[in-house]
């Protein structure tokens, strides 16, 4: 596939700019028996998780959490 269009999906990891905090993060994205969110692991099946599958490098997604709503955009996704 062609750089730039893969999409969020299981497996994948998945550095974000958590555009409230400023922060550069990264995740990858697992099934929630394998989750450890310490170790960069987490559960796809989480609001931020659901929030990053299937969207593409550069988009901007937001997550519902219960402090309110996070906003990150995809800066890279890699296997």
């Amino acid at each position: 596939s062609q750089i730039g269009t893969e999409k969020v999906q299981m497996l994948n990891k998945v550095r974000v700019m958590n555009l409230n905090a400023k922060k550069e993060m990264e995740f990858t994205l697992v099934g929630e028996s394998e989750a450890d969110f310490a170790a960069g692991k987490l559960a796809a099946t989480t609001p931020i998780g659901r929030a990053l599958m299937g969207h593409k490098k550069g988009e901007i997604v937001e997550a519902k959490v219960p402090s309110g709503i996070l906003r990150f955009e995809i800066l890279d996704i890699s296997l």
